[in-house]
């Protein structure tokens, strides 16, 4: 019996040789990706960017488009109006007094009403009363002329039903109150933020590719670990069901190791899934096929040596795109405010343009078109509006501060996120250092046990107790340096130090 355990045990041995080989980096046909090459491809290909980057170049336009309220706009219009009846000016016939030539003032040429102080002059252009020998008049005392001459009114009749106009104007702003100056300013700004949107956005994809990537990589050492666990109980579980055939075990030792062997099994399974999961999700971000993700885990193992830069010297919370963002928005919200206090000031514009008409005015309103020019100073002063501007005021000015409450909210809540992932990231480096640890010591614990039952000094259940030991000490170290290498990247992202890896 001691040399079946003696047996036993160096097959147990040659396992954990097996089990090494699995953990040591295995030649694959397929190229593994580098964190680096992730990042690379995903800042690349990732949806998310382009749509970032399309905003930004949209921004962009918005501020060219801005800039043109600077300059003069000249527009074309153009109109055709038919009428059902003809136009007639005159709603009676019209009686023009003849007045003889003496009562033209040369110098003016327009009538002299003093001419007809003259008796001679007025017999000849006045009724007379022969009586009195004074001027006859009407009801309105208006004197009575001998001569009339007629102006029908049914001859004076416009029968143009079709009539036509177009024209050529041009504004130009002289002043408005310095509305398109803060519109200009809104606009930049708002660029601006799109241009830290984006950056935000890439630094974004980055950080989950790095998720991602870490969570692929743990997944992968869980399953080659588990896969190693599993083959070691396979081998073991067949040793023990040929001792229990030659009688030198019991069944309930078989037994033993089958709830075991049937435990791994299970957590290989669910390291499968998990780790076909991450490769899916991983892929999505950088832009590949799930078949074609193969990961390099690198020197995961080492622990830093150097201190982080995140850790040097105090961090300024305006490196974080959040915050310059914020204040792009702050001022934003001072031109909205200044823009609401411009419509207490007048609007100034020179306009001028050139149109036609037809029928023609300046020709006897004849069947053609007739141009002319035009040019003027056009200006619009709000007088009463019940209160609306004041209004509006207030309420941009409102905005505008709790604009800069959000902003120096922001920046507190900066500065404390980075205070927590510095001592986050302390914690985390001493669980490494702590779990490398405790698996170095559950690898002798497992070389002993296995030693004592090659001796016949302990009983298989502690040989399966130090496995199982070993196996979790492993997963936990794992665990930890993958909790160690996101928890440094939650730290670089609160202090701005992740942009360094957009370029």
């Amino acid at each position: 019996m001691k040399m079946r355990i003696i047996d036993l045990c160096k097959q147990q041995f040659a396992c954990l040789s097996a089990l090494l080989i699995l953990f040591a980096p295995s030649l694959h046909a397929q190229q593994k990706l580098t964190l680096s090459e992730c990042r690379t491809k995903a800042l690349e290909q990732n949806r998310e960017i382009r749509i970032a980057q399309n905003d930004m170049q949209s921004a962009a336009y918005a501020r060219k488009s801005a800039q043109t309220n600077f300059l003069p706009k000249i527009n074309f219009g153009g109109a055709w109006l038919r009428t059902g009846k003809a136009i007639q000016p005159l709603e009676n016939d019209l009686l023009l007094p003849v007045v003889p030539f003496n009562t033209i003032d040369p110098a003016t040429g327009k009538f002299n009403p003093e001419a007809l102080k003259d008796p001679g002059t007025a017999m000849n252009t006045l009724v007379v009363n022969p009586e009195t020998g004074q001027p006859v008049v009407d009801q309105a005392g208006n004197p009575i002329f001998r001569n009339y001459a007629m102006l029908p009114a049914d001859k004076l009749v416009l029968d143009h039903k079709n009539s036509y106009y177009a024209r050529f104007t041009l504004t130009q702003p002289l002043f408005t109150g310095f509305k398109i100056t803060e519109a200009n300013h809104i606009a930049r700004r708002a660029e601006n933020i799109a241009k830290e949107k984006e950056l935000l956005t890439r630094a974004e994809v980055v950080a989950k590719t790095d998720e991602a990537f870490w969570r692929v990589v743990s997944l992968q050492e869980k399953l080659k670990l588990a896969n190693a666990y599993e083959a070691l109980l396979d081998r073991l579980v067949t040793d023990l069901k040929n001792m229990y055939a030659e009688g030198v075990i019991t069944r309930n030792d078989v037994l033993k190791a089958q709830v075991k062997q049937n435990e791994a099994k299970l957590k290989t399974l669910q390291a499968e899934n998990g780790c076909a999961l991450s490769k899916m999700a991983l892929a999505q971000i950088i832009g590949m096929e799930e078949e074609d993700i193969e990961v390099d885990s690198g020197k995961m193992e080492e622990l830093p040596v150097a201190v982080p830069v995140s850790f040097l010297g105090e961090v300024s919370t305006d490196n974080r795109a959040e915050v310059a963002m914020l204040k792009e928005k702050a001022a934003i919200m001072e031109s909205k405010r200044n823009i609401e206090r411009s419509r207490f000031m007048p609007d100034v514009m020179l306009t001028g343009g050139y149109g036609w008409m037809n029928p023609n005015p300046y020709h006897g309103l004849r069947n053609e078109f007739g141009g002319n020019w035009s040019v003027g100073i056009v200006v619009s002063i709000p007088v009463f509006t019940w209160g609306e501007r004041r209004n509006d005021l207030h309420a941009a000015k409102l905005k505008m501060a709790n604009a800069e409450l959000e902003l120096n909210e922001a920046r507190e809540m900066i500065d404390l996120q980075i205070r927590q992932n510095r001592y986050r990231y302390t914690e985390a480096l001493k669980k490494a250092e702590m779990t490398g640890l405790s698996k170095k010591q559950a690898e002798e614990n497992m070389r002993m046990a296995k030693e004592n039952l090659m001796e016949g000094r302990s009983r298989l259940a502690e040989l399966l107790e130090a496995q199982l030991q070993w196996e979790n000490a492993s997963s936990e170290h794992i665990d930890a340096l993958v909790e160690m290498k996101t928890v440094l990247l939650e730290l670089d992202k609160s202090t701005g130090e992740i942009y360094n890896y957009l370029y």
